[in-house]
């Protein structure tokens, strides 16, 4: 059987790849499809004639994917419609929309398989696939979660296929890969808290594939498509120090590129020196928020000042390069707060610094505490914007000026004495002029930790440019 996967953001989602080198180990046929124009996903499904289309999302996609699913089904009513991803899988109540026929929740090898076979083969039994979620006169049925699967070198690799007929896709230096699964955090504000509490086996929550087996893939990445730079996206790339140190050395003897990688604040020394002599040039920590209370009451993470300090002195020591993750914005959160954040990384000198406004998606701890505390009025879905750098949701009385703020952060961190000029302009009303002085400074830092050539920059931009005149002009034709 033939399945669409179709996403609307140029990026290639690892649910995908791996759920489609599944389901092609077992004979189907999966094709992808990148585009955000409706009408192109109209086009494809008319000319494709697949048994399955299938939309993976987060809170941010939702408006995208409901848009392409009405037309879709007004179009082809009897094509049966799947989404997954970590939005649905906290909301299985979308199974209640008329456009979509079936929810997956959680991990979706194993149900996107049953569900292939059970099309093919012309059932209907959605009951007894694990995982699914479908109405029924009304009603949101929901199936039992399966077991997380417990040794992820069962699986094959990523089939990256279907992105790479993407000329922009395929020619991007920097490749993306997962070392394993799970985080074994419970920040309030990430969708892995409540993504672990579904399963029954949680304990088997952080999993990864052998040393082995994760080199095998980047070295037939790189022979096929090229590759001057890995990226891993683990949540947290330093978790175990042995199999960290095993895998370093496989890296270093038989792939040897630079990488970047996610660690948390609070590294010990030789993890970091290990990085660094293995070809690390570039990591990113969650900073968040500058103020230690509310990191860890609020939003749980659990990580001191002290942890902050100690681990950029260590990356100044080793000549990482690393830029921190940053929140403007939180529930509740003061003008006085807000530049506790920039303050803090003024302090740890911070070469790069990536700062977005908070969003609340749906079903987070996070979320439900600034509805309870009268941040949000009327809360929905459709509260959350598509963009974490210029969309602003909460009710409170220093927004605004926040909102200003984090236009202006990378100079402010980078430049302090930028404060006299900067500082003042954050109380005047949030403009465009604000938002592309952000967009200048956040391409000067995509350069810095991305390393990608000049070239490679300008096609980028051009590439997301027509990107959003497009989108423009569909919102303006909609309107």
């Amino acid at each position: 059987m033939k399945i669409v996967f179709a996403q609307n953001i140029w990026r290639e989602y690892f649910g995908f790849m791996i759920i489609s080198a599944v389901l092609k180990q077992h004979g189907h046929e999966v094709v992808n499809l990148v585009d955000h124009r409706v009408n192109r996903l109209l086009d494809f499904v008319r000319s494709e004639k697949p048994g399955l289309l299938a939309f993976s999302f987060t809170n941010c996609e939702q408006a995208w994917v409901e848009s392409a699913a009405q037309a879709v089904k007004r179009d082809f009513p009897d094509l049966p419609i799947t989404i997954g991803g970590p939005h649905p899988t906290l909301h299985p109540e979308l199974a209640e929309k008329p456009y979509f026929d079936l929810v997956c929740r959680g991990e979706g090898e194993g149900p996107m398989l049953d569900l292939a076979r059970m099309i093919q083969d012309g059932g209907s039994d959605w009951g007894s696939i694990g995982n699914i979620c479908w109405s029924d006169n009304g009603q949101v049925v929901q199936n039992p979660i399966r077991p997380l699967l417990e040794d992820l070198d069962e699986l094959p690799f990523h089939d990256r296929e279907g992105y790479y007929r993407y000329k922009f896709l395929r020619d991007n230096p920097v490749k993306y890969f997962f070392t394993g699964r799970g985080c074994p955090f419970n920040c309030s504000f990430c969708f892995n808290r409540r993504f672990k509490e579904i399963y029954p086996n949680q304990d088997k929550y952080i999993r990864h594939y052998s040393p082995e087996r994760v080199i095998a893939e980047i070295v037939q990445v790189k022979e096929q498509y090229g590759m001057r730079q890995a990226r891993f996206e683990d949540d947290v790339f330093s978790l175990n120090k042995d199999w960290l140190f095993r895998f370093l050395d496989l890296y270093k003897k038989e792939v040897d590129v630079p990488y970047l990688a996610y660690i948390r604040a609070g590294e010990k020394e030789e993890v970091i020196k290990r990085l660094a002599d293995t070809g690390c040039f570039c990591v990113l920590f969650g900073v968040e928020t500058g103020n230690e209370e509310r990191r860890n009451k609020l939003l749980k993470k659990a990580v001191k000042d002290s942890h902050i300090e100690e681990t950029a002195a260590l990356l100044h020591k080793h000549g990482i390069h690393f830029f921190t993750s940053n929140i403007l914005g939180l529930p509740g959160e003061t003008w006085e707060e807000a530049l506790e954040t920039v303050r803090i990384n003024q302090r740890i000198k911070a070469p790069d610094v990536w700062c977005s406004i908070f969003q609340p998606y749906a079903g987070l701890e996070i979320t439900e505490y600034a509805i309870s505390q009268g941040y949000l009025d009327d809360f929905s879905d459709d509260t959350v914007g598509f963009n974490t750098f210029a969309d602003n949701a909460l009710n409170q009385p220093d927004q605004a000026r926040i909102f200003n703020l984090q236009k202006f952060f990378y100079a402010l961190v980078r430049w302090p004495w930028l404060e006299r000029i900067l500082l003042p302009m954050t109380k005047m009303k949030p403009n465009f002029l604000f938002h592309y002085f952000f967009v200048f400074f956040y391409t000067i830092s995509y350069f810095q930790h991305s390393k990608v050539s000049i070239r490679r920059l300008i096609n980028e931009g051009f590439h997301w440019f027509r990107v959003f005149l497009t989108d423009k002009r569909s919102q303006d034709s909609a309107a």
